[in-house]
């Protein structure tokens, strides 16, 4: 996922793959209803949340890679 990085938006990964919305809600953060998400970049929201930001981007990318396996299987 090249197209993730700390300067993506919450929106941006929202509207790309909407069923990251469990990534978001497993890491405590309801970004699909929240009014920032538009504008909010990754990196903000993870560190509003208490997570490392490069990690968090990191584990976001994986979780979508591993949706789109499960979903071949």
């Amino acid at each position: 996922m090249k197209d993730i990085n700390l300067d993506t938006t919450v929106d941006q990964v929202l509207r790309k793959y909407p069923f990251a919305r469990r990534f978001f809600e497993s890491k405590g953060m309801y970004c699909n209803i929240c009014a920032c998400k538009p504008y909010e970049k990754l990196q903000i929201a993870a560190i509003n949340y208490g997570h490392d930001p490069n990690k968090f981007v990191e584990e976001l990318t994986e979780f979508i890679k591993g949706y789109g396996k499960s979903q071949q299987d």
